[in-house]
């Protein structure tokens, strides 16, 4: 205690000053059981799999600063990963905003683009979440409509500056131009990404959801057009408020159209469901299963289950 005391009474005397820091995280854990899961390399069923551990957890810190002449300036830095690992770099991102828009520098997983509110299909039906470096403008809203640039690198743990455009690395290059409406219940939003010349060549996205007050509906696609075929993702989904009760479901495709080979083509589906109740404004309790097939043949399907206790702070 007398050494806090003195060290904060050095600190006062030499007039160094502090960024008022909010802190904040979440920590979910509970008992998941995954069935006939499919090893699409081995070409053999891995069986079934269950157990108790921990989903998410995760702490953020966040702080801020006006600079004046309308002008701020805000900072986030998130840790992740505290389940059986060492902490992780999170969602990171530096912010400068005023009446010119702002500019976003940023690391981090991103997100399921078509799963936003629903049960999510990443991992699944679609592609693992992965890590990326960006810089984004975003300009002000003009009647409800804004305009953002982005410039994204597909990064790795631990990659540092520069990484991304130099030396060995092949991670690929892409630029976004995004175009986004909201008003009221109404939210959409579409996209153009073009990509440098490693693989991928352009990717076209869109999405929407409209809140009806009694549910929230949603629904969009992405098709990524590679070197050979085209890929189509397409969900569909609904959130169902009732109370300290939430119901959520959603629907998933992927098409691929095209390919080198014919058995390449096809169409894999899946689908979620789950429920959650809020014992309090930052402690809940969920269910949530999962539907989906593991490769194009309808057989190779795979389900999860999982409930978990949640709390954020």
């Amino acid at each position: 205690m007398k050494k806090t005391l003195i060290a904060m009474a050095v600190l006062a005397a030499s007039g160094a000053s502090f960024a008022q820091v909010t802190i904040t995280g979440s920590y979910a854990a509970g008992y998941q059981v995954d069935t006939n899961a499919y090893d699409s390399k081995a070409k053999a069923f891995t069986g079934d799999a269950s157990g108790f551990g921990v989903d998410t957890s995760f702490i953020q810190f966040a702080a801020s600063e006006d600079l004046g002449s309308g002008l701020k300036v805000a900072a986030k830095l998130s840790l992740d990963g505290f389940a059986r690992t060492a902490a992780a770099g999170g969602d990171s991102n530096l912010v400068l905003s005023g009446g010119f828009g702002s500019l976003t520098l940023e690391t981090g997983n991103g997100s399921d683009y078509l799963s936003g509110d629903y049960v999510g299909m990443d991992g699944k039906v679609f592609g693992a979440k992965t890590t990326s470096d960006s810089v984004t403008y975003k300009s002000p809203s003009f009647s409800g409509f804004t305009f953002a640039l982005a410039h994204s690198e597909a990064g790795t743990t631990g990659a540092g500056l520069g990484v991304g455009a130099a030396g060995a690395y092949s991670g690929q290059r892409h630029n976004t131009l995004t175009a986004s409406y909201a008003s009221g219940p109404l939210s959409v939003t579409a996209g153009l990404r073009q990509y440098d010349q490693q693989g991928n060549k352009s990717l076209t996205r869109a999405k929407a959801s409209y809140d009806l007050g009694v549910a929230k509906i949603g629904g969009g696609f992405v098709q990524l057009n590679q070197a050979k075929g085209t890929q189509t993702d397409t969900l569909l989904g609904v959130s169902v408020p009732l109370g300290s009760l939430t119901l959520v479901a959603d629907v998933a495709s992927r098409k691929l159209d095209d390919q080198a080979t014919d058995a390449e083509n096809g169409t894999r589906t899946g689908y979620g469901l789950s429920a959650s109740y809020a014992l309090s404004k930052r402690t809940s309790l969920s269910a949530t299963y999962a539907s989906w097939e593991a490769a194009l043949n309808p057989a190779d399907r795979t389900t999860r289950t999982a409930l978990l206790l949640a709390h954020s702070f």
